[in-house]
């Protein structure tokens, strides 16, 4: 998981919500920016990370994206998209 927010909001939403997985802070957007997933047609301040979902081989080729995630959904969706992409499920 990747978060514009600095290191130490992301600290506390990781503690809030018993996260398992690291989240990487990128609060100068770089990251963010590399993927394309920032509104450049906005002020800075007002420039938020959209919301979406890269399938990443181990090869660190993107092998999928899903540009429409929900919360609700996400789970469920991403074990289907991996099945699909035939990543093998862990023990």
């Amino acid at each position: 998981m990747a978060s514009v927010d600095d290191l130490d909001s992301n600290t506390r939403f990781a503690k809030e919500h018993v996260v398992d997985f690291p989240i990487l802070a990128d609060p100068g957007k770089a990251v963010a920016k590399a993927y394309g997933v920032i509104r450049l047609d906005r002020p800075p301040e007002q420039q938020l990370a959209t919301r979406w979902t890269f399938y990443i081989g181990p090869d660190g080729r993107i092998r999928d994206i899903d540009k429409s995630p929900t919360t609700a959904t996400a789970g469920e969706v991403m074990v289907k998209k991996l099945e699909a992409l035939g990543v093998e499920k862990r023990q």
